[in-house]
């Protein structure tokens, strides 16, 4: 397995203006990392496709891969106009993704609107993925569906979409945490689901996400058997990128690099 590290986790030195992708590279190199996933914000909007392609050069000339770009999509839009435009932004970052030479895209199902039938919101999502999945087709990437939205939260019911869609580019980014919403304050019995949905969705993973925050005073994930999550995705035959995900809202530098030693013990 490969030990990433999401531009995400440094959300607040890019919004205060403390890095950018460029020297978030350098900052993941001086962590030990193999590799990063991409938040699309932090991104020149201007010109995606270029400075994905400018941000991956550079990450290969230090040793490192992108492993990933996270697409950000909500396919559960209850408003017709606005689907299609999340499905022809989709389909514009498969190509920036492509063209940077990157394989792998994090993407979501969507979000619940109050009041919406959660049947109808499921539907819209498998449309939704049909369009875009020729074009994944083509530029031979795959698009891995988080669970991390409100719509579809549990594995069999994302499974459930990917087997409707029918295409083998559709794959899964187990993110275990997300299976126990507050996983923080839960107690172990309600923490074993992190363990049991992961198993379900992690047979069809292409990439993989853990978050980080909290760590014991040895080093070890407050809230996690991080040996225990690295085996089940073992058991499942995956090899592939594991993306640490900093929660909370302080500096990043340190629980990054606490992170990335507890990954390196189990990877």
């Amino acid at each position: 397995m490969l030990v990433c590290m999401s531009s995400w986790s440094y959300r607040k030195w890019f919004d205060e203006g403390r890095c950018d992708l460029l020297s978030f590279l350098d900052e993941a190199k001086r962590l030990g990392v193999d590799g990063v996933e991409i938040f699309p914000r932090h991104v020149n909007q201007d010109d995606p496709g270029a400075h994905l392609r400018q941000v991956a050069d550079r990450a290969k000339e230090l040793g490192l891969q992108v492993t990933s770009v996270i697409a950000g999509n909500d396919f559960a839009r209850p408003n017709a106009a606005e689907r299609a435009e999340q499905v022809e932004r989709m389909k514009a970052w498969i190509g920036h993704t492509a063209g940077a030479g990157v394989k792998l895209m994090n993407t979501f199902t969507g979000y619940h609107t109050s009041g919406d039938d959660p049947a109808m919101e499921v539907c819209r999502v498998i449309d939704a993925y049909r369009e875009v999945m020729p074009v994944a087709v083509e530029h031979d990437v795959l698009l891995c569906i988080e669970n991390h939205s409100s719509v579809a939260r549990d594995a069999d019911s994302i499974l459930h979409i990917i087997r409707a869609v029918g295409s083998p580019n559709l794959r899964t980014n187990p993110d275990p945490t997300n299976f126990v919403p507050e996983f923080q304050v839960r107690g172990e019995r309600a923490r074993e689901q992190i363990y049991s949905e992961t198993a379900k969705y992690a047979a069809l993973a292409s990439n993989a996400h853990l978050k980080i925050g909290d760590f014991t005073e040895d080093g070890e994930h407050a809230f996690v058997d991080t040996g225990r999550l690295m085996e089940v995705l073992r058991a499942a035959g995956y090899d592939g990128p594991v993306v640490l995900e900093l929660y909370g809202r302080g500096d990043p530098a340190e629980p990054c690099g606490k992170g990335v030693q507890l990954l390196r013990r189990y990877v």
